[in-house]
């Protein structure tokens, strides 16, 4: 069964200590050490802190529910990615998921977010009993 994709469309606080194996050496290379870091995190509105601990909260407890079945994806607001997908799909208000490349959801209604995600898994469950069927007759 192929894992249902959720985009998560979110401003991201680089500076916050959520530690990047790729861009830590370069950190290090230039000079941004650790406490700079942590300077620069401190400059950021507490609200923006609080919605990306709650994305992190969100996907960890999604990952360990769903397992298998889920792929996560975190992409930034102010990427390029970030602004053609908001566009794309007519999405303003942070945070925004997008399941499957198909159905949109903003907001922190998360519970309506993963009935969407049950409904795509179901629907994959579905097709695949019926090409099952198809297959062997059963």
């Amino acid at each position: 069964m192929k894992p249902v994709l959720v985009e998560i469309i979110i401003p991201m606080i680089t500076a916050m200590g959520y530690n990047c194996p790729r861009c830590t050496p370069l950190f290090e290379d230039l000079g941004l050490n650790h406490k700079y870091r942590e300077l620069c995190a401190d400059e950021f509105p507490p609200d923006c802190k609080v919605d990306l601990e709650r994305i992190v909260s969100w996907a960890e407890q999604a990952k360990s529910l769903y397992k298998h079945r889920l792929r996560i994806r975190i992409i930034d607001a102010a990427s390029p990615l970030g602004m053609w997908k908001r566009i794309r799909h007519w999405c303003l208000p942070m945070p925004v998921f997008i399941v499957e490349g198909q159905r949109t959801h903003t907001g922190w209604d998360l519970s309506r977010l993963e009935s969407m995600i049950d409904e795509f898994i179901e629907g994959e469950a579905g097709r695949l009993r019926k090409q099952h069927t198809n297959n062997y007759g059963n």
